[in-house]
């Protein structure tokens, strides 16, 4: 009988064990032990700088398929993510490999309750005094876990902000709970690092706009929030090629440019048929922003040209719609969006349209005073076959549609002409007579870039569509490598593709701040004898010689201009290459001066 008292017992203890493996966290909360879970997508880390900015660093984190988040550098804290989410065992090892890097100081814990998203802790925590005269109590016990006393909380004599930088302990949970569990002290509080601050805009509905801002935890979004505090879109015009868009929309009417056209008439003003699709289109790309009402658009403060179409069969629907873009670009629009296609070729098998193709290629070529024009198609929603037009031009940018967890669309067409994707499931958007709604599709994806392409440009209006395009893929998140490999393809020189979702999803705020590269360097009038790089934005180069076996490497970030006399001597050697930088403006001008 004893034995098997024991035995169960035994049971309970394994039981117990497994449960505190899986939940080994927990905090005081008004006495009462409140269970934590840990969330493995995240983790902060406090390391060297240089660390942090060396190859080590990023061969370190690679190891683990983990990568530094640019979004969030809150102090020295630097947040990593998992590419995809570890076990809990491989979790526990990785938090402890990271613990023996000599760089590394502290790896901290994010939190995860129901379905909000995660949060972080740091090495700060509270601690309420009982009375004042526990100050000295205080001191006793920070000083034997080298922790330190950073200040007193103004106004609130009995709290003290402390901090674990330099101590044995491994975050601010289980300082707290140290602390607590002595007794000497009234309260803790581990300093959780909550997000109070609202949404990056006041429209009602933008906390359903998941493509804009994602809300849970494991979604993906296109990065919009931190792209506004660079800009809105202002000084640029989109152009709608659709059903129409209500002219009275209120979410819409202030965004309206003044010019506008009917393609099937081929007259001025366009024209509302009453279907919804223009108007939703138009609503992703600019709805107004800050107006409390609704929605709002990626690119909030640009100009919506509306040029109608029924977009039905006729026997003359390819040169209206010709004529649609060509009146686009002759009027001022620096981006075309176009959410529509063959179908799949489900109708016409693939039939093309030398009109169609030809205003397409004008459009490109000599829009924006010959910058060109830059033209958005919209993949299909056949998969896994494409639409024509999407499929007919590289120079295109061509968009499929992803789901809020980074998964391509089950309709989104794909293969080599695919560019980049964007959200499309669930899209809520501006609907005719103030009206909102959800649609899906790759129409609801291709708006989602054009806002995106007019946001580069009002950054960098100079900017060739080339360059444009170029920006855009180069900055794209690469989703869901569980799922999709990327690989280099000679064809797509802006960085790694994948057939099903292209360069990846598009990010409004690197996509911007790549574009804000705008510096010149002006290499002139140079005789270069010894191993030189130049590297900046763009590069002219003129008068140039490289002599005595030297190595000449001109590294641009878009573009490298040769005027001039310019020669490479027997022997010496001139390298034409082209540099992405670390994203923001700030980064790139840190890097010349290092």
């Amino acid at each position: 009988m004893k034995k098997k008292i024991n035995l169960l017992s035994l049971l309970f203890f394994l039981f117990f064990v497994v449960l505190n493996a899986q939940t080994p966290y927990f905090y005081y909360y008004k006495g009462q032990k409140i269970d934590l879970t840990v969330n493995r997508d995240y983790v902060y880390i406090i390391a060297d700088y240089e660390f942090l900015k060396s190859s080590s660093s990023t061969q370190l984190f690679k190891k683990f398929n983990m990568e530094q988040d640019n979004d969030e550098q809150i102090q020295d804290l630097t947040k990593l993510k998992f590419e995809s989410a570890p076990t809990m065992q491989e979790y526990i090892a990785i938090v402890d490999t990271l613990k023996e890097n000599e760089y590394v100081h502290k790896v901290l814990p994010f939190f995860e309750r129901g379905n909000a998203p995660p949060i972080g802790t740091s090495d700060f925590f509270y601690i309420k005094l009982k009375g004042a005269e526990d100050t000295i109590q205080l001191r006793q016990i920070a000083e034997g876990q080298n922790v330190q006393i950073v200040k007193q909380v103004p106004y609130m004599p009995l709290w003290y902000i402390l901090t674990i930088r330099n101590s044995t302990l491994n975050n601010s949970i289980d300082a707290t709970n140290y602390f607590y569990e002595t007794g000497y002290f009234e309260d803790v509080d581990p300093a959780f690092m909550f997000n109070f601050r609202t949404n990056c805009t006041n429209d009602p509905l933008f906390s359903q706009l998941w493509g804009l801002k994602n809300n849970t935890y494991s979604g993906i979004d296109i990065n919009v929030c931190n792209a506004w505090k660079i800009t809105r879109g202002a000084g640029v015009n989109v152009a709608v090629v659709d059903q129409g868009i209500d002219p009275n929309h209120n979410d819409l009417l202030a965004n309206f440019h003044s010019l506008s056209f009917n393609a099937q008439s081929g007259t001025s003003p366009s024209v509302f048929t009453g279907a919804s699709h223009g108007t939703h289109v138009a609503g992703t790309i600019a709805a107004i922003r800050n107006n409390n009402l609704q929605v709002v658009g990626v690119s909030p403060e640009s100009k919506i040209m509306r040029i109608s179409h029924s977009l039905s069969v006729s026997s003359t629907a390819s040169a209206e719609l010709a004529s649609g873009i060509s009146w686009a670009w002759q009027n001022g629009a620096d981006v075309i969006n176009n959410s529509w296609g063959d179908q799949g070729g489900y109708y016409f098998n693939q039939l093309q349209s030398s009109i169609l193709d030809n205003a397409i290629v004008n459009a490109i070529k000599q829009g924006r005073q010959s910058k060109g024009s830059v033209v958005v198609f919209a993949s299909g929603n056949f998969s896994p076959v494409m639409d024509y037009p999407a499929n007919s031009n590289n120079d295109i940018l061509t968009v499929g549609s992803v789901n809020p967890n980074g998964v391509r669309s089950s309709f989104s067409g794909y293969g080599a002409k695919l560019d980049v994707v964007a959200p499309g499931n669930d899209i809520i958007s501006t609907l005719p007579y103030n009206s909102i709604g959800s649609m899906d599709g790759t129409s609801m994806a291709a708006p989602h870039v054009a806002g995106v392409a007019a946001l580069v440009l009002s950054v960098n209006p100079n900017l060739s569509w080339q360059q444009v395009k170029y920006i855009i893929e180069t900055t794209a998140q690469k989703v869901r490598t569980d799922l999709y490999t990327y690989a280099n393809n000679p064809s797509r020189p802006s960085g790694t593709w994948n057939d099903q979702v292209g360069h990846g999803l598009v990010n409004a705020y690197e996509a911007v701040c790549l574009a804000s590269c705008t510096a010149v360097a002006n290499f002139t009038n140079q005789t270069v004898n010894a191993n030189q790089t130049v590297t900046n934005c763009f590069i002219n180069a003129n008068n140039v010689t490289v002599t005595n076996n030297a190595k000449l490497i001109l590294n641009a970030v878009f573009e490298t201009t040769i005027t001039g006399p310019f020669e490479v001597q027997l022997g010496s050697e001139l390298e034409i290459k082209f540099y992405k930088p670390a994203i923001c403006p700030a980064i790139i001008i840190k890097k010349e001066a290092e």
